[in-house]
């Protein structure tokens, strides 16, 4: 994807070689993310892989940093496109469904600029003022959108706030960018990356659907086991050491509430 510069640091327009020129410096860049840290790129090394000068890089980019923000503007439009999945309606009885499509969108554009995002991330949480502008460039539309969807579904209404609907945006927001953000290699070794995001459309789905619908979700379950949770869960462990069926994990587990249960007093026989 060509990034547009108007200008050289010349402040030279540029043309369609100088176009050229600076997109190649960016995809060498990209091509030497995959072995190396953003750190360790120097303006040297990323000239010889597009094949050009030292010289010819400092007339598009400042340093190697600077060439990470392009190509984190570059990934904020690529992100922008998410947008369009609130354009259509969101239902209650497919909200699973359509969560999950944003997750395997966002998932998507941050295996293309992953070494991109987690570079613009990390210097706007140090601080810099640059990088933390073209992160909420990407962050505030998306969270905006984000909320009305979820005020489409949840309304506002009685002690629910329109901050509300903000605040979930932003939390599931965070949520699935950090997924995103992790390598799928280290996702798969324990739980598995499809297994990790069913669950996080599942979670995002009864987020939006709000408290009312959870609580009468909790009113619908036996009273014990909504409301004395851990007495069920002893009971039923007791149940199984009783027929045989524990482990010895569990064996060990009911040691413990045997000697905390209080003893009845017998008196002697007369």
């Amino acid at each position: 994807m060509e990034t547009e510069a108007p200008t050289n640091k010349q402040g030279q327009i540029l043309g369609r070689k100088g176009r050229e020129t600076r997109a190649r410096l960016m995809e060498a860049t990209r091509l030497l993310l995959r072995t190396c840290s953003p750190v360790e790129l120097t303006a040297v090394g990323i000239a010889a892989e597009a094949g050009t000068s030292p010289a010819s890089f400092y007339m598009y980019f400042d340093d190697p940093k600077d060439v990470l923000f392009a190509l984190g503007e570059e990934a904020g439009r690529d992100l922008a496109k998410l947008r369009k999945i609130f354009e259509e309606p969101w239902y209650r009885d497919k909200l699973e469904r359509q969560a999950g499509a944003m997750i395997e969108g966002l998932n998507a554009v941050w295996a293309r600029h992953r070494p991109a995002l987690r570079f613009r991330n990390t210097e706007a949480s140090r601080g810099d003022k640059r990088f933390e502008a073209l992160r909420m460039n990407t962050f505030t539309p998306f969270i905006r959108d984000f909320a009305e969807c979820i005020l489409s579904v949840n309304p506002a209404r009685g002690a629910r706030k329109r901050a509300d609907a903000f605040a979930e945006a932003s939390i599931l927001h965070g949520a699935m960018e950090h997924l995103a953000a992790t390598s799928p290699d280290a996702t798969d070794r324990y739980l598995g990356a499809k297994h990790v995001n069913r669950q996080l459309a599942r979670i995002m789905a009864l987020v939006i659907r709000g408290e009312a619908e959870a609580d009468a979700l909790g009113r619908e379950a036996p009273a014990d086991e909504t409301i004395k949770p851990a007495r069920v869960a002893t009971r039923r462990l007791r149940a199984s050491v009783a027929n045989g069926t524990a482990s010895p994990a569990m064996e060990s587990a009911i040691k413990p509430l045997r000697k905390a249960r209080p003893q009845r007093n017998v008196s002697p026989a007369g």
